[in-house]
């Protein structure tokens, strides 16, 4: 997996579209809500402030504008007609877009401003954009807080073009500005995702590993999720079923019904990664089933993921041999546990 929680597959916007891979730190919604709730220790300018920056007040004025079209953005990513972001929300990013360049926003002082006209070039498919944007933020040099959250845009744009070295690099950066256990936890977790990306499968599992030792009992609902599903796709792809199945009955203790690695905070990378993580998941729902035409139902599921995988996958994917292999297994254990499901119950001896 992976969304943002990627974004799925850190968790920086509860509205980024997604597959279960990478959940991302504050995003544009996050950042816009620190950005207001700072609004009220800004000193009023004054006169001699205006006579040294005349277009202050028109760049503010801008800025709010398009901070408005986010917050109403945000609110229609949280409404019940989610349908309705991809016709109306574009429409409001690139209005956003218009007045934060309009702002001077690419060159700002304020390093908010520019993270959030990073983010919403990132949302409107302009990752490239996005990326000059945060690189440039670097250069600046601003305060430790906007690098540390700058290095994780930067890794989840490094991993939606497929720069993964770079994107555990940028992990790196990130991991030694970030004093926060939870946070630390999604950089970690988010990081494994890139080896695991590389084919280097046991620094993704002692990542995931890291990440979850980082977190209390409070926060593996909010963050744990994701970050066992990653361990059960890292171990698996190590050799492991069973522990991959037994770590997704623990994700599913605090998610029963998967919402967060199917929400949209989540992204794959590659897309058809999603194929693995529902093939383990129907796995392990027909393994845990006690009726038995739903235990024929998952097992049938997870053989068409496997299958799925297969044929989205390139031939020079890592893993390709492998779901291979699984998809006969599952196939295998599925006609086993038909039969012994077929085979009529001995009879009950009678009494005399």
């Amino acid at each position: 997996m992976s969304l943002e929680p990627r974004l799925p597959r850190r968790p920086r916007s509860p509205w980024r579209p997604r597959s279960p891979r990478r959940p991302r730190l504050p995003g544009l919604a996050a950042l816009l809500a620190l950005a207001l709730a700072a609004a009220p220790l800004r000193a009023a300018p004054t006169v001699w402030s205006r006579a040294l920056d005349p277009a202050a007040d028109e760049r503010a004025a801008l800025i709010s504008q398009a901070d408005a079209l986010l917050a109403r953005y945000d609110r229609l990513r949280r409404s019940p007609l989610l349908e309705r972001v991809d016709e109306i929300g574009p429409l409001w990013l690139r209005e956003a877009r218009t007045l934060y360049e309009r702002a001077g926003a690419p060159t700002s002082r304020d390093p908010s401003v520019r993270l959030r006209y990073a983010d919403i070039l990132e949302h409107l498919g302009d990752v490239e954009g996005a990326v000059a944007a945060l690189e440039g933020l670097l250069r600046a040099h601003p305060p430790a807080p906007s690098r540390a959250d700058a290095w994780h845009a930067l890794a989840v744009c490094y991993a939606r073009l497929g720069r993964y070295t770079e994107e555990i690099k940028a992990y790196d950066e990130a991991l030694a500005l970030e004093p926060h256990a939870a946070s630390r936890a999604l950089l970690l977790a988010n990081q494994a995702e890139a080896y695991m990306a590389l084919g280097d499968i046991t620094s993704a599992v002692d990542g995931y590993r890291a990440a979850l030792s980082t977190l209390g009992s409070l926060d593996m609902f909010r963050y744990g999720v994701t970050t066992l599903w990653g361990l059960a796709v890292a171990l698996d792809r190590s050799g492991d079923l069973e522990g991959a199945i037994e770590h997704i009955r623990l994700a599913r203790t605090y998610d029963r019904n998967d919402q967060q690695i199917n929400g949209a905070g989540w992204f794959y990378v590659p897309p058809y990664d999603d194929a693995w993580y529902a093939a383990l998941g129907h796995w392990a729902a027909a393994r845990s089933a006690e009726l038995g035409a739903a235990r024929a139902e998952a097992y049938l599921q997870a053989v068409a993921a496997w299958e799925s995988y297969i044929a989205r996958a390139p031939g020079n994917d890592h893993w390709v041999p492998l779901a291979k292999a699984r998809r006969a297994q599952c196939d295998r254990e599925r006609e086993q546990t038909m039969k012994r499901l077929r085979k009529p119950a001995p009879a009950a001896p009678q009494r005399r």
